[in-house]
């Protein structure tokens, strides 16, 4: 994470002498990644100090939070392996975050038919799998491949995979598999695969910065012109949302305020990883290596938490010649265009190329209540399937992806269908100083300790009129446009 701007450089007052020095006390201790003290007034007209703390992940804490999962997935798949059963058929633990009842088959089977397609159509040869769980993707896609390595952090999924793969004659002399954790890179053959693929398991990372060094780990192991696929991807942006909704789902009697403090302690509590797409885009601008960023929203009609919340990124490897689609002629939905029969009219018009913008997600409708969508949003909402759809009937590809502008948005680049499938800039990243570009997952256990921790530790650090009267754990702190703390966005303490 990167260090904490602040707008204030120089303390002008005893109260910011203090806050300044209470606030480089919290920024040393253990656990804490970004901090920031405030003295504010009660209602007796005394001044009291108040800290706002993003907990940090300390290596330790990495390192636990990777076991948890690794355990869950030992226990899941230590059991031998129904016969009814084929690689890649087993969809054990793909439950409803809503009703907690596993996804219906024919959904899941969707869900990973759209995986398979868009794998197929990069004309992926020799792929790396980092995670390869039970084989979803395995199981389709390495018999049609020259070679297919894939590793796992559960001995008891690789054991598993292992036996199904030396029994199936099309598989035994074409997979390779290992049991490394994803940012391990010994091992695997440098510069060689065209394809690696991260799908359904970025979220188990405990941080950012995790995902990050597994990320490099896949660009070295890619051959020059290769491609990283990340699927699966939960979206920040939207985190609050599908948490609300998740609550409304199962405790649908709570009064607001007592959805509002749930909603708060989940998000604090949340031990997943969650992504906003600028993460990426900042990932690649790091690297002279990357060529093209596609970020795009999950392909299918289903209405579910998959479709909703998820999508996935293409990091394509140069050398290449990407199509680059940033700076497209802009036309908004609900203002320029109100049906999808009035699309063609503005292809004609923009030389049969565009960018759809601000289009209200119909996904997200049950959740509009929660889900961000600006006031001024026109037009009637759209399923991005329903889009997608009309492109195929109208000889157009269509790449839907979120909107920087609001969670309840997305965009759509309309293009001909001409075969390209290395595009870069479908979406448009807004400064990404502004808002945080993930949450800390690792750090979830921690946040409902820490206060009493810091407040312990800075006793015996501190004088007693500089350890802050209360402390408020944050998930993050609010941003200005440029980047600084925009201290008067801070929350009163409850």
């Amino acid at each position: 994470m990167a260090p904490l701007i602040t707008a204030r450089q120089r303390p002008t007052s005893p109260f910011e002498e203090a806050e300044a020095e209470a606030e480089a006390a919290l920024r040393g201790q253990d656990g804490v990644a970004q901090a920031v003290v405030v003295s504010r007034e009660n209602g007796l007209g005394e001044r009291r100090l108040v800290a706002y703390v993003v907990p940090g992940v300390p290596d330790a804490d990495v390192t636990r939070h990777v076991e948890k999962w690794r355990a869950v997935y030992d226990e899941m798949y230590g059991d031998t392996v129904p016969e009814t059963t084929g690689i890649g058929d087993d969809f054990t633990g793909w439950n409803s975050a809503y009703t907690r009842e596993p996804i219906p088959l024919p959904q899941m089977r969707q869900w990973r038919a759209a995986a398979v397609d868009r794998v197929r159509a990069l004309g992926a040869r020799r792929v790396l799998e980092i995670g390869v769980g039970s084989g979803l993707l395995l199981g389709p896609l390495a018999p049609r491949t020259e070679a297919y390595w894939a590793t796992d952090f559960s001995d008891a999924v690789i054991e598993r995979l292992g036996a199904q793969v030396a029994a199936d004659p099309r598989l035994r002399d074409k997979v390779t598999l290992r049991c490394r954790p994803a940012d391990a890179a010994d091992g695997l053959p440098a510069e060689h695969f065209d394809t690696v693929l991260l799908n359904s398991v970025a979220q188990y990372f405990p941080d950012a910065a995790y995902l990050s060094a597994v990320l490099d780990v896949a660009l070295r192991r890619l051959a020059p012109g290769g491609r990283i696929l990340v699927g699966d991807v939960r979206n920040l942006g939207t985190l609050r949302e599908f948490l609300t909704a998740v609550h409304h789902a199962q405790r649908p009697g709570d009064e607001p305020s007592a959805v509002r403090a749930a909603v708060d302690r989940a998000v604090l509590r949340e031990t997943e990883l969650h992504l906003d797409p600028g993460f990426f885009t900042d990932w690649a601008d790091a690297r002279d290596e990357v060529v093209a960023v596609d970020v795009r929203l999950k392909p299918g009609p289903d209405g579910n938490e998959l479709t909703r919340h998820r999508y996935e990124v293409v990091l394509h490897k140069g050398p290449g010649r990407p199509t680059h689609l940033a700076d497209l002629p802009a036309v908004t939905w609900g203002a320029d265009v109100h049906r999808l029969s009035g699309l063609e009219a503005e292809l004609a018009r923009h030389g049969g190329r565009l960018r759809l913008t601000r289009i209200p997600n119909a996904r997200l409708v049950s959740e509009a209540a929660e889900c961000g969508v600006p006031a001024t949003a026109q037009g009637t909402p759209l399923d991005p399937h329903a889009l997608e759809a009309w492109g195929e009937e109208h000889g157009r590809a269509v790449l839907c992806t979120w909107s920087a502008e609001a969670p309840g948005w997305f965009e759509a680049v309309i293009v001909p269908a001409d075969g390209t499938h290395c595009y870069g800039g479908v979406y448009r990243p807004l400064d990404t100083r502004a808002r945080p570009l993930a949450n800390v997952p690792g750090a979830s256990r921690r946040a409902s300790r820490l206060p009493a921790v810091l407040r312990r530790d800075l006793a015996a650090e501190l004088p007693g009129h500089l350890v802050p009267d209360d402390i408020v754990v944050v998930a993050h702190l609010p941003l200005a446009p440029d980047g600084t703390v925009d201290r008067a966005a801070l929350p009163e303490p409850t």
